[in-house]
């Protein structure tokens, strides 16, 4: 054995392990890749790795200093953590770096210092520890506090097969992570193949307990077709960090439908006293959302299409509906949707989420128009989930849409939007603004060196607000390298530019006159919120990770009502 070191670990500790022989490794069979010791005695070892990854998992009851043994010319460990499940809700699970003979162990008082040492990484926002994230999941409130839930590839920086991570907050800012809630049903890497636990929701019945429904993606050797997608409901234990029971509750879809049949969201009917459930599919080609309903929660039955999208979306590549979302807001109820496949001609964007606003009764779906309101005009804002907690609609969303990759050599990929808080405007357009809770983290504001022109501070994330006669109105962001982007209202649209673009593809808004304007920039990721949030916009680009200047030009003797920016401290910290 070549490498020891001491861990701390109190009775009844558990560690969670993923695993592999490395591949240039000839250690077929040994007792000597992995143990765990006791003074003399071993009470863990894995004698043997497969060349693909595999799970472990060691509760410790033994009394006594707890020492690692490994053979690193042997095992790839690319995520190993330890908790204790009496603490791990306030202090969260302790990362455990295992490399070059040496494990670097991250409690949670380590992870600022961890978030901060990589450039590229946001600081206002959620994403993983490591690996791979994308969709948001079962995002919920439970006795008090935040949970969010997330799709979650383990073991590198790439989609692959997926699990459920988790979260938790007091504030949907500062997050502690938890334990991988949701594996596979199978090991997908040992055949070769991708799938495994996709999206879902939280659902709290009328019994007042939660459950999770979400979609297994079958073992699958073709990202496109020929895979099998079931829907499933999941009793979690009571401290939320893992399932008590799994139930296969539903396995195919209706006549017409395909392979696409997926993220399941559940409500309850209190006046009916029954369950509904929609989900994302496709019927005879065109993206389609179905509504199931069922008496227990349990046994579910095909009611009706809720939705069904013109046939200009397959014809423009549209493959199904992803991540679909239903609710009630202010009187009116709200189905939300993104098209996977789907490209705009007029613009060349691809992905785009839509919403609509009407009435549900006797469970028909009546939309106030039938036109679809674009909710992200930047297209990096997709597969939102949203979830009622303390009298609110709030919202998450991915920040990634395939367009872009981040540089090679992170140890991460993906984040998430800004928690926001959803509404409807005067003529019943859905609104998304940041939840209030980002004024908190502001640090100071930014020095104005000009009329027009902010001074940003190195590596900090900043905010610019604006409000007045908007119209016309041009903001650059300089970064340290002199790159930039650029947001501007152009003949009465807002259009974000970011380094990357070629101008192949247009990100710009529905028309609007342009009276509000709240623009957040976080180490790459852009977000701005226009009139209240009617108007949303959301890029991340990968050559800007911090701004040396803002700087904003009104149209022609504008004078502004008021314009502000600040610098702001990071969430981790």
């Amino acid at each position: 054995m070549k490498n020891r070191v001491e861990l701390e670990a109190r009775r009844g500790s558990r560690f969670e392990i993923w695993a592999r022989r490395k591949p240039e490794s000839a250690a077929e069979k040994t007792d000597e890749i992995f143990v765990l010791r006791v003074g003399d005695c071993v009470v863990y070892r894995i004698a043997a790795l497969p060349p693909y990854f595999q799970f472990y998992s060691y509760t410790h009851h033994a009394d006594g200093p707890l020492t690692l043994e490994w053979d690193d010319s042997a095992v790839e460990i690319p995520l190993f953590y330890s908790f204790d499940p009496s603490q791990v809700a306030e202090k969260g699970v302790t990362f455990l770096q295992v490399c070059d003979g040496v494990v670097m162990q991250l409690p949670k008082a380590a992870w600022p210092d961890w978030y901060e040492s990589d450039p590229n990484r946001p600081q206002l926002r959620f994403s993983p520890f490591r690996a791979w994230m994308n969709d948001p999941n079962g995002l919920c409130f439970i006795d008090g506090r935040y949970h969010l839930f997330y799709q979650f590839h383990p073991v590198e920086s790439e989609w692959g097969p997926m699990h459920w991570g988790h979260a938790v907050s007091d504030d949907l800012y500062r997050w502690t992570h938890l334990p991988v809630f949701l594996h596979p049903e199978q090991n997908l890497w040992s055949l070769g193949a991708t799938g495994g636990a996709f999206s879902g929701s939280a659902f709290v019945g009328p019994d007042d307990n939660l459950n999770f429904y979400y979609t297994e993606r079958l073992p699958a050797y073709d990202l496109f077709k020929d895979y099998k997608e079931v829907q499933k409901q999941v009793v979690p234990s009571v401290d939320l960090l893992r399932p008590d029971a799994n139930r296969l509750v539903l396995v195919d879809g209706p006549p017409g439908s395909a392979h696409d049949f997926r993220d399941p969201k559940v409500w309850y009917d209190a006046e009916r006293r029954v369950y509904r459930m929609v989900l994302g599919a496709a019927i005879d080609g065109d993206p389609t959302v179905l509504l199931y309903g069922s008496d227990d929660g349990a046994d579910w039955k095909f009611l009706s299409v809720l939705y069904r999208a013109p046939e200009h979306f397959r014809q423009q590549g549209a493959r199904c509906v992803e991540c679909p979302d239903f609710f009630e807001l202010d009187g009116r109820f709200v189905i939300v949707m993104g098209f996977v496949g789907y490209t705009e001609p007029g613009t060349g964007r691809h992905n785009l989420l839509y919403a609509q606003v009407g009435s549900f009764q006797d469970d028909r779906f009546t939309p106030l128009s039938e036109e679809l309101q674009e909710l992200d005009f930047g297209t990096d804002f997709y597969a939102m989930q949203s979830f009622r907690a303390k009298e609110r609609q709030i919202a998450f969303a991915w920040l990634f849409n395939w367009e872009f990759r981040k540089p090679a050599g992170s140890p991460y990929s993906g984040e998430f939007s800004l928690p926001r808080v959803l509404g409807l405007d005067a003529q019943s357009r859905l609104t998304m603004m940041p939840e209030e809770g980002y004024q908190s983290l502001r640090a100071r504001p930014l020095l104005q060196d000009s009329p027009s022109r902010f001074v940003c501070e190195p590596s900090r994330s900043t905010e610019l607000s604006l409000a007045g006669d908007l119209d016309g109105i041009q903001v650059i962001g300089r970064g340290a390298d002199g790159e930039s982007f650029k947001l501007v209202h152009v003949d009465g649209r807002l259009e974000l530019g970011v380094a990357e673009d070629t101008g192949e593809i247009k990100y710009r808004s529905a028309p609007l006159t342009l009276e509000g304007l709240t623009l957040f920039f976080d180490r790459g990721v852009v977000e701005v919120f226009a009139n209240d949030g009617a108007i949303c916009g959301t890029r991340r680009t990968y050559k800007i990770t911090e701004l040396t200047s803002l700087e904003f030009t009104p149209a022609d003797g504008v004078q502004l009502e008021s314009c502000q920016a600040w610098s702001y401290n990071s969430v981790w910290a």
